[in-house]
């Protein structure tokens, strides 16, 4: 059986098949880069992947760029719930750069932009020990600028609130008759206030330069005083503590039953009981006592003028006068 004889027909086919073919090869090789390239994916460099465990992704998605000092050395490829109790996503990064990075390197979540993107912002360890590939990252949360932003709506709607009266007012005061006027008026008023305060400080400039110069020779003398006041405060503090620690309760009962005594013994004395309240209230008994005391005060002056009258002194004796 004799060999098919090749055309040139059969050999342009084959050609075309082969162009076909090459084609077909090198279209799947630019789609495979390009969708690389779209990922951000460097086809042509070593890839490195390592993984961070956050409790709370805060909108951190598949191509989250990862930032060291402002420069993209890698982004999340995917994102994956690993826990539920407590809850735990894993993402999973993927490093163009082949660098070494320290055991106590931080990956911190953070706003990218106003918008409300994401980054995961690298910092930078001290740790002499370096990670492998596939090792886990230490991840944390920065609170973003607008964070805050829900818990001052309240506040915000309350200020929106004042300006909007504020706003009414003035518009009712500008379309009153005469508003303009009276506004006009109270500006030029205030006007005329500030520049006559101009005037008074012009006038007045160096006084007010010496009372200035007092003011920082008082803060002066104040600071070199500190010490002292600080010990005067200190002896106050002190003071205050025992007065703290005193029963003052007791000092104020026992303070309230003497009052109360002193006051049983007035009443008795005014209601004329025992000899003081007597002497105080009856006139006769007050009158006897100052009759007994003239007699004892002339009797002591009759002693003192004729002792003779009242002593009898003799080495033999005297006998007495029948």
């Amino acid at each position: 059986m004799s060999k098919k004889q090749t055309t040139p027909q059969d050999v342009q086919g084959r050609n075309k098949k082969i162009k076909v073919a090459l084609m077909c090869i090198a279209a799947i090789i630019i789609f495979y880069i390009g969708a690389n390239f779209l990922k951000g994916v460097n086809v042509f460099h070593k890839t490195i992947y390592y993984y961070g465990v956050m409790d709370n992704a805060m909108g951190v998605q598949q191509s989250t760029p990862v930032m060291l000092n402002g420069y993209k050395v890698g982004f999340v490829q995917e994102t994956e719930l690993v826990g539920t109790n407590p809850v735990k996503i894993c993402a999973k990064i993927l490093f163009n750069e082949n660098i070494d990075i320290p055991d106590d390197t931080e990956l911190v979540i953070m706003s990218k932009d106003l918008l409300g993107g994401q980054m995961l912002s690298m910092v930078w360890g001290k740790s002499k020990t370096y990670l492998s590939a596939g090792d886990t990252l230490k991840c944390s949360l920065q609170p973003g600028m607008l964070d805050g932003i829900d818990e001052m709506k309240g506040q915000l709607a309350s200020v929106l609130a004042s300006v909007d009266t504020i706003g009414l007012t003035l518009k009712d005061v500008l379309h009153k008759e005469g508003g303009g006027k009276s506004l006009k008026a109270t500006l030029d008023n205030i006007e005329s206030t500030t520049e006559h305060l101009n005037n008074i400080l012009a006038q007045n400039e160096n006084k007010v330069g010496r009372i200035v110069t007092d003011l920082e020779k008082f803060s002066h003398t104040l600071n070199e005083a500190s010490p002292q006041l600080t010990e005067i405060l200190n002896n106050f503090d002190q003071i205050s503590d025992t007065i703290a620690k005193a029963d003052i309760a007791a000092v104020i009962e026992n303070a309230n039953q003497a009052i109360a005594e002193v006051k049983v013994l007035v009443n008795k004395v005014n209601s004329g009981e025992g000899s003081v309240g007597a002497l105080m209230n009856d006139d006769a008994v007050a009158k006897k006592l100052e009759s007994s005391i003239n007699s004892l005060d002339e009797l002591l002056k009759d002693l003192k003028e004729h002792p003779k009258r009242y002593v009898h002194f003799s080495l033999f004796g005297k006998k007495e006068k029948k």
